[in-house]
């Protein structure tokens, strides 16, 4: 659970650095300016093997879901309090009572990151390039060094970051399936039921680390 906790996190912050406060006027600025404003969230990329990540953050509620086929994995923080369960089977479920986020704001540690972010990012510029038939408008930074990152959009919609570094040759593309200026509650229901906490805690962690990582 705790692997499942971190990479929570890491979606989050991932978010924020996905979305730097740049040139001004520029989209990415646009639906960062957004999202800030609403302190809601809901983002889907795609994952290894077909499955999909969403993320979903309102207020200081997080969720976390991995689907792949039929099957999701949640993992819900609530005042402090994690719950991973499977929504196919609400009645069953695992917590941990301190998740390491008491008194934590998270919409204060997005902007500290893209705070940072704003200080090593250097707009270039904005071009139209068409891939497999569909036409996006790109925008291009930079970070006055080696790494380029480059912002796909289709409409004002962020559909794909490229970021490349030139000092290893390494390139890592984000897939973002949607982002929605909303989240639903449902998304932040604490489940209710049996706490198998106690009996299932190490085998579900292992298996929900597992399916988080396929």
């Amino acid at each position: 659970m705790k692997k499942a906790l971190s990479l929570l996190l890491a979606a989050v912050m991932l978010l924020a650095m996905a979305l730097p406060v740049c040139a001004a006027g520029t989209k990415t600025e646009t639906l960062l300016d957004q999202i800030n404003s609403k302190k809601e969230v809901t983002v889907v990329l795609q994952a290894g093997n077909g499955g999909t990540d969403t993320v979903y953050i309102k207020g200081n509620k997080l969720a976390y879901d991995y689907q792949l086929g039929f099957l999701t994995a949640r993992i819900v923080v609530v005042d402090n309090v994690a719950y991973g369960y499977l929504p196919l089977l609400p009645f069953f479920y695992i917590k941990i009572d301190n998740a390491g986020l008491a008194n934590v704001d998270l919409w204060q540690l997005i902007k500290l990151a893209t705070g940072i972010t704003t200080a090593v990012l250097n707009y270039v510029k904005t071009e139209t390039v068409t891939e497999d038939g569909v036409t996006y408008t790109v925008e291009e930074f930079n970070d006055r060094a080696t790494v380029t990152s480059r912002f796909y959009y289709v409409g004002d919609t962020l559909k794909k970051l490229v970021v490349h570094d030139s000092s290893n040759g390494s390139t890592q593309v984000t897939n973002f399936e949607s982002i929605s200026l909303s989240a639903p509650d449902s998304a932040f229901a604490v489940p209710t039921g049996f706490d198998l906490s106690v009996l299932l805690s190490g085998l579900f962690s292992a298996g929900l680390s597992e399916l988080l990582t396929a």
